[in-house]
């Protein structure tokens, strides 16, 4: 694995590392997370695959501005980035909060045409807080008490989530990647959480014009894997569907093995550029 930063055209430094070879997997991790938490998927997939992974801005060994943590910025970072790594054909891979952003990127910031596949891992789609039309969202109310303990109790409420996160990984690992989230700032953290209350991209769904694999862990308690089912009733053109069945919401470490499958398996039907 190698490891390098990008400048994007703010001056912000974006840390990544790459390994392997092939076609290429761009992977955008969830709310405080790093491209640490990549690790064992990587170690599936770089026999196969050009893998990069990344710290967005404000995490890990990236940059960390004052402000400008929206999901439209930090989509618009995947789009400059893929541009200066000069990346084509693109399946990326977006967790959690990274899965709103990666959609978004797809939607707006992608005038190249280089993602060519989507894939998202309990993802913070169509939106993260429940809503009347989306009634696995997490509620408002613990929602405001989530955003209100990482305001109080930053590196407290990081490190309950732990508890949770995960549901059969390998302890060292896991708590690895949990440890590389705190060098985030809590003012940056409380900033970014507060965007995941304002993600609504139902009516955008549609729109999305490359093949999407969404999956989800069974076991998930932050992005609850009834989704699959709401996504299904609305019969989205080039939608691939799926649950984990031995996954929390870091499915990428509960089953590195699994999730390498599903995605390696879904490149493979779906060979083709974007946009034809």
């Amino acid at each position: 694995m190698t490891s390098s930063t990008v400048t994007l055209r703010d001056g912000v430094r974006l840390a990544y590392s790459e390994a392997g070879s092939g076609p290429v997997i761009l992977l955008h991790p969830g709310f405080l997370l790093t491209r640490a938490l990549w690790e064992p998927l990587v170690a599936e997939l770089e026999g196969e695959f050009r893998c990069v992974s990344f710290d967005p801005r404000g995490h890990g060994e990236s940059d960390a501005p004052a402000s400008g943590y929206t999901i439209e910025r930090l989509a618009a970072d995947i789009g400059e980035l893929t541009e200066a790594l000069a990346l084509e054909d693109v399946t990326l891979v977006g967790h959690s909060i990274g899965g709103a952003i990666a959609s978004t990127a797809v939607l707006d910031h992608d005038a190249g045409d280089r993602i060519a596949r989507l894939v998202l891992l309990g993802p913070a789609v169509p939106g993260f807080v429940q809503r009347e039309s989306q009634p696995y969202g997490v509620p408002r109310e613990v929602f405001e008490h989530l955003l209100a303990g990482i305001t109080a109790d930053f590196l407290g409420t990081s490190r309950q989530t732990e508890q949770i996160f995960f549901h059969q990984a390998d302890p060292e690992q896991a708590h690895r990647a949990m440890q590389a989230a705190e060098v985030m700032r809590p003012e940056v953290a409380a900033e970014l959480f507060a965007q995941l209350g304002e993600i609504d991209l139902a009516d955008r769904l549609p729109e999305i014009d490359v093949p999407v694999l969404a999956l989800w862990g069974l076991h998930d308690t932050l992005s609850d894997p009834r989704w699959a089912g709401w996504f299904e009733e609305r019969g989205l053109s080039g939608w691939q569907l799926g649950t984990l069945e031995h996954s929390s919401h870091g499915s990428m470490l509960d089953e590195p093995a699994e999730v390498a499958r599903r995605i390696r398996d879904f490149v493979r039907t779906h060979p083709a550029s974007r946009r034809p």
